[in-house]
């Protein structure tokens, strides 16, 4: 695989990170890895689990090849240029797909959560729970985001056939050769460059028009560095009942799925005395991936929408959060041109030196109190060595600064969403899940 619109191929088998993906990287700390993950539940007879690591294994051997994750990460020299993935042959599968024998899934999980890959190796865990029929599958954000994850997944699953293996090992040029090749790169991209930097200036002229639009982040008891501690719970709902509820209230599954986040986070900040007066902010993303940017990398614009959890009206709030949402719609173009960038001479190195002191505290690096985020999955039936698969749930990060992610995933006829948090500022979040469903089943008595 080479880098998507690379119009100078270092050798084949070596693909530049853009630094949108490079960005993935430089803002991982201990407390807030940056990886995708799955809790996938099979439905795997009582007397056939105990074999089920060794199956999944040779799943995997026989599908990595046809995916990004045989790759290991080498960076540029002096960070002239971005860092790459270089193909390798093969991953050892012993280290990479662990049996684990814990009782507790979702305590699993949450542990599990919290251990960084090593970008030295293959970008990928998959912690195997024979009792439970499941398996936690991780993939470094570098690698792509929520929908290029979802792409790795169906690869790997038995919707694909196997493919045949590499012949080796990708070489990364030598330091002078390596340099040589970025220099007749930046060359080459001189042009396109310029034009770029002329998009950027033209849509930051153009964001004015939105200045004083996005609230500013409230604080709270909840607030402050993220630490390394986390809790996480499942949900998963009948998707045709939810689509439903959504269509009569004028509303996306997108828009209910915020309003169920928001009825929530309203209750439970009233639990604990910790509402604020103005209303909490959102970090979400939208994809902006077209067919020109291939199925893998990070395409995605951030969005900052107000989650109305100071109006106590359910409708009024849901209306509240569509006239938000739609407001981020309408800069996320001009968000684009300003991401969609590519390298320069010692852009990398430049990052980095950025980034370590942004994240070096554990505030914030983006807006927002909570993530919340609804990606697309697979709408079919899907197995695994043969097995049905039940549920897709999604195990989502905490980025730097925040207390909690909620995620959603389409999973055949469900919409199943991970809930995970900070545990030293929510030790149960099972009440926030709790209180998620309660308040989808009073909206839909409500439609």
């Amino acid at each position: 695989m080479t880098g998507q619109g690379d119009p100078l191929q270092l050798v084949p088998g070596v693909r530049r990170l853009r630094p949108d993906d490079h960005f993935m990287i430089l803002t991982e700390t201990d407390a807030s890895p940056m990886h995708v993950g799955a809790l996938i539940l099979l439905d795997v007879p009582t007397g056939e689990r105990a074999g089920l690591t060794e199956r999944f294994r040779r799943q995997l051997a026989e599908r990595l090849a046809g995916t990004p994750l045989l790759a290991r990460l080498v960076e540029a020299p002096d960070g002239f240029d971005s860092p790459v993935w270089a193909e390798v042959a093969d991953a050892d599968l012993a280290r990479h797909v662990v049996e684990e024998s814990d009782d507790e899934l979702s305590a699993a999980v949450a542990r599990l959560n919290l251990q960084r890959l090593d970008l030295s190796q293959p970008p990928f865990m998959a912690h195997v729970f024979p009792a439970a029929g499941a398996v936690y599958f991780k993939m470094h954000h570098a690698v792509a985001d929520g929908i290029g994850f979802q792409e790795v997944l169906r690869r790997l699953s038995d919707d694909c056939v196997p493919v045949e293996p590499r012949p080796g090992d990708a070489e990364v040029p030598a330091r002078n050769t390596w340099c040589a090749l970025s220099e007749a790169r930046f060359a080459a991209e001189t042009a396109r460059r310029e034009a770029q930097s002329a998009a950027r200036k033209e849509a930051l002229a153009a964001l004015e028009a939105f200045k004083g639009q996005r609230a500013e982040t409230p604080v709270l008891k909840l607030s402050g560095p993220t630490s390394a501690l986390r809790s996480y719970a499942t949900i998963s709902l009948p998707l045709a009942p939810f689509k439903a509820t959504a269509h009569a209230l004028k509303a996306t599954v997108n828009d209910l799925f915020l309003a169920c986040a928001g009825w929530a986070l309203r209750d439970y900040l009233i639990e604990i005395d910790n509402l604020p007066s103005t209303p909490l902010v959102v970090n979400s993303a939208r994809s902006y991936r077209r067919a020109e940017h291939g199925a893998f990398g990070n395409r995605i614009v951030a969005q900052h929408p107000r989650l109305a959890t100071h109006l106590a009206d359910p409708i009024e709030r849901l209306r509240a959060i569509q006239a938000s949402m739609a407001s981020e719609m309408r800069r996320t173009a001009l968000d684009e041109a300003l991401l969609d960038a590519l390298e320069k001479p010692y852009g990398a190195r430049d990052r980095h030196a950025a980034f370590t002191g942004r994240t070096a505290g554990g505030g914030r690096v983006l807006p927002g109190n909570v993530t919340l985020s609804n990606v697309p999955g697979p709408g079919g039936n899907r197995t695994w060595c043969g097995y049905r698969q039940l549920h897709n749930h999604p195990v989502p990060i905490i980025g730097s600064g925040r207390f909690l992610n909620v995620t959603s995933r389409r999973s055949g006829a469900n919409l199943d969403l991970g809930v995970i948090a900070d545990a030293e500022k929510v030790p149960d979040v099972g009440r926030i899940a709790a209180l998620f469903l309660a308040a989808a089943a009073a909206y839909r008595e409500i439609a």
